[in-house]
């Protein structure tokens, strides 16, 4: 699975037991017997914490055939996130599910992100839209901020944006960063809420302050713009900076300019390079062409029109096309320079398949594996723009 789900992480603060029924007592005094003073479940997650998952596993396992949810959830995680065992995401869904036939969020919310994200043999959009909501009527936010991406696609269930702002909302109102992150798109885009860039940008602020990297890449743009704030490229540089250090394509792409055009930071081709090279890497076609623009002119880099002629091919893959590069190009390429690009392109689709995807903040790696992968349109305010070629 590509996002682990940290259901244990309630554990660390949460009563020792969540339900303990009368079959989980007696066997919990049996055990205890032998180890007089230690209650089984607390020896059980004291190991699990201490990263002995044997021992936490083999603990636990009795209470949870007895029905103690604290020890389904355990070796629901155990199962889920390999944790000293094979991952078998099926047999953390089996445990998961007992916890949830007794009605905890947690693994409600944890079977919901097998369904929809897992490799379960019976998962299913709309089963993971169940077991969302389910957990999201208990207020567990971060089941309302995946339930209100569902409601944003249709995934699961009808499209409701309205139904997916009041989702957002209820999350973001418990401080889940991700929910104010998606709540302040629909802002932005009048969807679901009225358009309110002053909102949006206040929302991003707040998710931005707790290391969401997608809302430090749309507040920059705000500020950038002026848009809902008042425009200030100082402090737009440093949210695109937190952003792109978190792997946001956009973000390393507009912090590229920035550099290259000294806004909001000293002048440094070379910084400006290197984004544009991170934002390339990941597909941005946007930066990809103007990468392909500083090797053509040597700038911040050491000329180089192979690499020029690479980086442009793929900008236009991407739809960025560029003439006036092109044209300028096209008298220096060589057969010789063709087939080395033509080579490296080879090597390229086979490392990251030939079509690479139009860019999408919100499906760049959550920063809370707890909250999973929202994944879902990201609107919000424009790219940064195309600059000339003498740039």
């Amino acid at each position: 699975m590509r996002h682990l789900i940290a259901v244990l992480a309630v554990l660390a603060v949460a009563p020792p037991v969540l339900a303990y029924p009368a079959a989980a007592q007696t066997a919990s005094r049996a055990m205890s017997a032998a180890n007089p003073g230690e209650d089984p479940m607390d020896a059980a997650l004291a190991a699990y914490r201490g990263k002995r998952f044997d021992v936490a596993r083999a603990t636990a396992a009795p209470l949870a055939e007895n029905g103690n949810v604290t020890a389904q959830l355990m070796l629901g995680s155990i199962y889920n996130n390999g944790e000293g065992v094979t991952a078998d995401p099926d047999e953390a869904a089996k445990w998961f599910g007992r916890a949830a036939a007794q009605g905890a969020a947690s693994a409600q919310y944890a079977l919901g992100m097998l369904m929809e994200y897992g490799q379960v043999k019976k998962a299913s959009p709309e089963m993971a839209h169940k077991y969302f909501a389910a957990a999201a009527e208990q207020s567990h936010a971060a089941a309302q901020t995946e339930l209100g991406m569902m409601y944003t696609t249709g995934r699961g269930g009808e499209k409701d944006i309205g139904a997916a702002a009041r989702w957002f909302e209820r999350a973001a109102a418990s401080g889940n960063a991700n929910a104010r992150y998606y709540l302040g798109t629909l802002y932005a885009a009048g969807k679901g809420k009225p358009r309110n860039l002053a909102e949006a940008a206040r929302l991003f602020a707040l998710a931005a302050g707790q290391g969401q990297p997608q809302a430090d890449y749309q507040l920059g743009l705000m500020l950038q713009d002026g848009a809902g704030v008042e425009k200030n490229l100082t402090e737009a540089a440093r949210h695109f900076k937190a952003a792109a250090e978190s792997g946001i394509a956009g973000a390393q792409t507009s912090l590229g300019f920035a550099y290259l055009g000294g806004d909001g930071v000293d002048r440094n081709d070379t910084l400006a390079a290197k984004w544009f090279a991170e934002g390339a890497m990941r597909g941005d076609a946007l930066a990809q062409d103007r990468l392909a623009r500083l090797y053509f002119l040597g700038q911040g880099v050491t000329r180089d029109i192979s690499a020029a002629l690479l980086w442009l091919t793929l900008a236009e893959r991407g739809g960025a096309v560029d003439e006036t590069l092109r044209n300028a190009m096209n008298p220096e390429i060589t057969p010789e320079i063709r087939a080395r690009v033509e080579a490296d392109l080879a090597k390229w689709d086979a490392a990251n398949g030939k079509a690479m995807p139009a860019r999408d903040p919100a499906r760049d790696p959550s920063p809370d594996p707890a909250l999973g992968p929202a994944s879902g349109p990201a609107p919000g305010p424009r790219p940064a723009p195309v600059r000339p070629l003498a740039n």
